[in-house]
């Protein structure tokens, strides 16, 4: 299946992904900051990747609204997370391995009333389901991990409606927190997010490359 056609952008290879970062034409590294998404969008109102990112999301013609500029700050603070879990993965897999790796990013589903997944990870007939979300506070104990779980199962069994069977599905939710406040760094912040990110890349090589990483997490499964 293609799933670029119901994508507001997809890609082939993470450096197609690179490719198209890179043309976005940000001047300055993109950092994760405190405050409020529309106030930190109201910053980039007026910027080139601002208005572009704006026309990408209606040319589509997926969706049945403009695109609101606190979902492009979320747009802009996934891809940041996204080129740092591509870099990691880049260390960890083989060339092929990383090549085959393909990305879409805001796919609408179907029959949903226009839910959208923010980022699915392919290999092959695999499929990985990713939904980011930022939170200013440590989540462990929040209902946003259980809020983004619960949509990601919702998005699996509407897809799984009209996915050949052959497909396997695995989601994942990242809550990633801010890592600068009045442009210093929050260290705690960082360790955590990075934590997270290697995390993640150990879990979609466990499945998407079927290459087990952290054993420990298997212990369970043993007689």
């Amino acid at each position: 299946m293609n799933f670029k056609n119901n994508s507001m952008i997809g890609f082939d290879s993470p450096s197609e992904f690179y490719d198209f970062y890179t043309s976005l034409g940000i001047m300055h590294e993109w950092k994760i900051v405190t405050g409020k998404m529309n106030d930190r969008g109201n910053r980039i109102e007026n910027r080139g990747y601002t208005q572009r990112l704006r026309h990408l999301f209606k040319e589509k013609n997926l969706f049945r609204r403009m695109v609101s500029i606190a979902e492009i700050v979320s747009f802009l603070d996934e891809y940041h997370l996204l080129k740092r879990i591509l870099h990691q993965l880049k260390k960890e897999l083989n060339p092929d391995q990383y090549t085959s790796l393909k990305i879409f990013l805001e796919y609408k589903i179907p029959y949903s009333k226009n839910r959208r997944v923010d980022i699915i990870f392919q290999v092959d007939q695999k499929l990985l389901l990713f939904e980011f979300r930022l939170s200013s506070t440590f989540p462990n104990q929040s209902a946003m991990w259980q809020k983004k779980e619960l949509e990601l199962v919702i998005y699996k069994e509407l897809m799984m409606n009209y996915l050949p069977q052959e497909y396997k599905i695995f989601l994942y939710a990242f809550i990633g927190m801010p890592e600068y406040d009045l442009g210093k760094k929050i260290e705690k912040h960082i360790m955590y997010n990075e934590t997270n990110i290697d995390f993640f890349v150990d879990y979609l090589i466990t499945y998407l490359f079927e290459d087990p990483r952290r054993p420990q997490e298997f212990n369970l499964l043993k007689d």
